[in-house]
């Protein structure tokens, strides 16, 4: 029993992690040069903020995963689609920084931050049936969710002129 929790920890936590690791191959080399070149609102945090935060959250969702699929209920099928949320919105945050950084695209960025943060809600209302933890962990991730979206937002508001995207 203790093993195969041992397992899902480590695969629950792997697999953020390399979600993370594809976002920063989009991300951190386009952070001097893209991201610099784009007009952005004040309240912005630097760059550098970025990836420790990034650390942080993927560690986080990490967690997220491991007490959703370790948890111990009856009810097998919630469980599941709990799962299924959840790496749904893992995806739209893939898709999220290849729509911002790799396609260069703000405001398609913006539209996947929008089904993003649907999922994130969604995630939370069903994960609180089958793990109150992985609930409160889902918290983090929807707040710095909103503020992505809104820095989103935000950029696409203060650049007009950007192509719909480039490559």
């Amino acid at each position: 029993m203790v093993e195969n929790k041992f397992i899902k920890f480590v695969i629950s936590i792997g697999v953020c992690l390399v979600a993370g690791y594809f976002n920063s191959l989009y991300a951190i080399p386009l952070l001097p040069s893209y991201f610099v070149s784009l007009k952005k609102p004040d309240f912005l945090f630097p760059a550098s903020f970025f990836v420790p935060l990034g650390v942080i959250m993927y560690l986080l969702m990490g967690l997220t995963l491991f007490f959703i699929w370790k948890s111990d209920t009856n009810q097998y099928h919630e469980q599941q689609v709990c799962i299924l949320l959840f790496l749904s919105s893992l995806v739209l945050n893939v898709l999220w920084f290849y729509s911002f950084f790799g396609l260069r695209s703000p405001t398609i960025g913006l539209l996947v931050m929008i089904l993003l943060f649907a999922i994130l809600v969604s995630t939370m209302y069903q994960t609180v049936r089958v793990s109150f933890e992985a609930t409160l962990l889902l918290v983090p991730y929807l707040v710095v969710t909103f503020f992505v979206a809104y820095m989103n937002y935000a950029i696409v508001n203060m650049n007009p002129n950007l192509a719909f995207f480039q490559m």
